[in-house]
């Protein structure tokens, strides 16, 4: 059986993002990120036995975001949601045939360069 959620759950905006390059005010390039698509997510939430796993398998420090099938979807992109960047760890597509179909993103924290 499919897991079927309410279009109420969507709730969250998630920006996916590509780094561009682009001058500051002093000429110097500097990488930005430019927002590619916009979709509706759902924050999901782990069970405890599937944060025992995720701690096991190294990915505690992530989260778990489902939206809508979209062939556009790859982990090039980053994510920006509440004002804050994250990676692409992994997407796991439902490419099945009918409706219903869903895409479960596990997200990272992007961690700022020199800190």
């Amino acid at each position: 059986m499919v897991k079927k959620f309410l279009p109420s759950e969507f709730n969250k905006k998630a920006e996916f993002c590509t780094m561009t390059s682009s001058p500051n005010a002093a000429g110097v390039n500097v990488p930005r990120l430019t927002t590619a698509f916009t979709l509706h997510v759902k924050p999901q939430k782990r069970t405890l036995n599937q944060q025992y796993q995720a701690t096991q398998a190294g990915l505690d420090d992530t989260i778990v975001i489902v939206c809508r099938h979209n062939k556009k979807l790859n982990d090039s992109y980053k994510v920006r949601m509440d004002g804050v960047a994250y990676d692409i760890v992994t997407i796991s597509s439902d490419g099945s045939f009918g409706f219903g179909k869903y895409d479960y993103i596990t997200l990272r924290k992007q961690k700022k360069v020199g800190r």
